[in-house]
């Protein structure tokens, strides 16, 4: 039940107008919602962005944002209609699993190795 109420409240701010304007490419400025605003914080990350931000002295610095694929996921997921899986429910990767998977068979081959090592000692 609080789950749902917290959706509609989302949904209700969502549409809100948000504190900044959008300007487009030909330059118009108008208002845009909270849900737009979001989107388009989603997409920027997606494509990565450059900026120039301040540095010491008057001088500048030039800043490379690379795209996040994390955010390329969720967009195309999105559009496909799928539900989105918060990346701390996803539990464990695929790279987690292969070194859980590697260091399983690095300490059978170690103990087989020993048990090995033992079987010939006592034969002797």
């Amino acid at each position: 039940m609080a789950g749902k109420k917290l959706s509609d409240y989302l949904m209700i701010v969502g549409k809100e107008i948000h504190d900044n304007a959008y300007m487009d490419d030909d330059g118009v400025v108008r208002p845009i919602t909270r849900d737009e605003a979001l989107a388009r914080v989603i997409w920027r990350r997606a494509l990565g962005w450059s900026e120039t931000i301040p540095g010491e002295n008057g001088t500048f610095r030039h800043l490379d944002h690379l795209p996040d694929p994390k955010a390329q996921v969720f967009i195309i997921e999105r559009r496909e209609g799928k539900n989105i899986i918060p990346v701390e429910e996803l539990g464990r990767t695929l790279l987690d699993k292969i070194s859980d998977l590697a260091k399983d068979r690095a300490n059978a081959a170690a103990e087989k190795s020993i048990d090995e090592s033992k079987t010939a000692n006592s034969d002797t």
